[in-house]
């Protein structure tokens, strides 16, 4: 009865394409229940432990680039909002700071929103103008005076 129930485990795992925690639950055994079980496939039948382990090798494999993927969330904002965020921070000269009191979005949502690839590369360097300019406390034009006589 224990050799057929570790062959039968073995080809479930294999058969119904699931995780080893996936066929300890379908199996209704505890999941180092299951390991152990596989360990001792190795003597009962070679080449289903070969496929055994091949198919905890793709498992792992793919769970490391799924889990790579799995903090990374799509912007909470649109290239619309980005593109608009970035030119009201240019036009009124305001700091990430003055921009998330008057909008009630974090400062770094809008750093990350008008620094991402959703706007243009001439209008973030307007924005480090600007930024750079509030940084020395002076309007736009002073900086840009300051700019082209140094």
């Amino acid at each position: 009865m224990k050799e057929t129930q570790i062959l039968e485990e073995a080809k479930t795992y294999l058969e119904k394409d699931l995780t080893l925690k996936e066929t300890a639950k379908v199996l209704n055994v505890h999941i180092r229940t299951l390991q152990i079980h596989i360990k001792k496939l190795a003597e009962l039948d070679p080449s289903l432990y070969t496929l055994v382990l091949e198919k905890q090798k793709s498992n792992m494999i793919s769970g490391r680039k799924r889990g790579g993927e799995l903090g990374k969330r799509s912007p909470s904002y649109t290239k619309e909002e980005a593109i608009s965020y970035a030119n009201l921070l240019i036009h009124n000269q305001m700091t990430y700071q003055e921009m998330a009191e008057v909008t009630g979005i974090p400062s770094s949502t809008i750093y990350d929103m008008v620094h991402s690839s959703y706007v243009p590369e001439e209008v973030q360097i307007q924005i480090q103008m600007v930024a750079n300019a509030n940084h020395h406390g002076l309007t736009m034009e002073d900086y840009q005076r300051n700019r082209i006589q140094k």
